[in-house]
């Protein structure tokens, strides 16, 4: 279970209604203490506050969250969707969701074995315990069990914990959220180059540098996150959700960026590089914070290279003329050799990760490691697409089987790649090319950022709503 379901708003809530005609009988009900229900239904106003329930008598405790935005009122139509959490994961642990959307019902229970997972149900909670229903205007709680369930109202923590990470992002980032001074600029750059001549993970090549391999350990959350395009707003909204920040401040969870974090894809934007610098000093400032638990891969556009184009503008010329206009020839000089100074795949006994593609050539470790030796692979592994009839050279979901068995890693382990968008509503992409485990992730959607975490051994997709963080850094 995820949330993947595409996004359902109808714009008048008399079709919901319509839809779930029955509910007349339900008993409507205002939650202002502790109700117990128990193999009934009731009917829930909404009245924007978050919900606990408790699954049987000391069974399961899980949070009903409505997802608001941090600032103002949504600019979606219609109601807001809810969030399924567990309180235990809240605010310190890393962990996954259900989400709720308007005309949507769940069925809470151990019957399903992705919920087992993500909650951990005791045998106290029955197979199909409680049916929940986003009704627009109510909720809709159907209980059929002898246990019960507990339903109370509760304080909204969420927006407690999220406004507390946004405090600790602005010390790390020091203040309102615009490109350095170029003196500042170059000495972050520099701090930077510094700390990635000996860079955590990365096994030394042949020249006694690290290599083109990230070898993470077992023991880190990975938390991946894909072609940013400059947007600040998709950054700052993942940082400050779920136990992420909390989980790189205890070296227990990790973040990797699989490239393309410059280059805006917005239309109108596609030739404006402020955001870019903007967007790169964030990225060094969050190694410099973290430099065991934060990552960044090499994408295609991560380059001055003139075949970086969008719509016949040429985003890597005018990313060199940028840099070099707004902090001088040094900074220019100082970004290639960061580019030169990072990895290209991403590795551990649970996952791998690369910006675009497998290699179709045979690789083993060892060349990974050595990649400087075999330049044709860099090619391969941050520009390659899947294999079409208009893309012949494309990779195919043998080249992914090959490529897993290359790196020792058996068919079930996740590979996650970027650069490949197959719409623009989307974040996720599963199994894409008819191949097992094998996804597409999106982190620069203008609605929605889009992540993949590991919670306890499965790779799970979320996505978030993309919000005006970025305001909330000019005070």
């Amino acid at each position: 279970m995820n949330d993947q379901t595409p996004e359902v708003r109808p714009k008048l809530l008399k079709q919901l209604r319509r839809a779930f005609s029955g509910l007349g009988r339900c008993k409507l009900l205002k939650i202002r203490d502790a109700y117990r229900l128990v193999d009934d239904n009731i009917r829930v106003p909404f009245e924007g506050f978050p919900m606990e329930l408790m699954l049987g008598e000391n069974g399961k405790r899980l949070h009903l969250y409505p997802e608001y935005p941090l600032l103002g009122e949504p600019e979606r139509e219609g109601p807001p969707s809810f969030l399924i959490e567990d309180p235990q994961h809240h605010g310190e642990g890393i962990g996954g969701f259900l989400r709720l959307e308007p005309g949507q019902e769940l069925t809470l229970g151990r019957h399903d074995p992705a919920q087992v997972a993500l909650f951990h149900y005791p045998n106290k909670v029955m197979p199909r315990h409680l049916r929940v229903r986003h009704d627009g205007d109510t909720v809709v709680f159907k209980d059929r069990t002898s246990d019960g369930t507990c339903i109370s109202p509760m304080l909204n923590k969420e927006k407690t914990h999220r406004l507390a990470n946004l405090r600790e992002l602005k010390d790390i980032f020091s203040g309102p959220l615009d490109p350095l001074p170029p003196d500042e600029a170059l000495t972050l750059i520099e701090d930077v180059i510094a700390l990635m001549k000996h860079e955590a993970y990365r096994p030394l090549d042949s020249r006694g540098v690290p290599g083109g391999l990230l070898e993470l350990p077992a023991r880190l959350t990975p938390v991946i996150v894909a072609d940013l395009h400059a947007q600040i707003d998709n950054l700052l909204v993942i940082l400050s959700h779920n136990g992420f920040l909390r989980g790189m401040e205890k070296g227990e969870a990790c973040m990797i960026v699989i490239g393309d974090a410059v280059h805006s894809e917005r239309d109108g934007l596609l030739d404006n590089m402020d955001d870019s610098m903007l967007m790169m000093d964030l990225i060094f400032r969050l190694k410099l914070r973290f430099p065991e638990n934060f990552f960044f891969l090499r994408g295609n556009h991560d380059s001055f290279s003139e075949e970086v184009a969008k719509l016949g503008v040429p985003q890597g010329q005018l990313w060199k003329r940028a840099l070099r206009k707004e902090r001088g020839k040094e900074y220019r000089k100082a970004m290639q050799r960061y580019y030169d100074l990072l990895p290209y795949v991403v590795v551990s006994d649970d996952f791998v990760a690369a910006h675009a593609s497998p290699t179709r050539t045979k690789i083993s470790r060892e060349m990974l490691i050595d990649i400087h030796r075999y330049p044709g692979l860099i090619p391969e592994i941050i520009n390659n697409r899947l294999q079409r009839p208009s893309r012949p050279g494309g990779y195919t979901k043998g080249d992914v089987r090959r490529f897993r068995k290359r790196l020792d890693l058996t068919a079930d382990v996740p590979f996650v790649v970027g650069h490949t968008p197959m719409d623009q509503v989307n974040t996720h992409w599963l199994n894409v090319g008819e191949a097992e485990n094998h996804h597409i992730l999106y982190s620069a959607n203008n609605d929605w950022v889009g992540v993949f975490v590991q919670i306890e051994d499965t790779m799970w997709p979320l996505r978030y709503p993309v919000e005006p963080l970025r305001e909330l850094f000019t005070n």
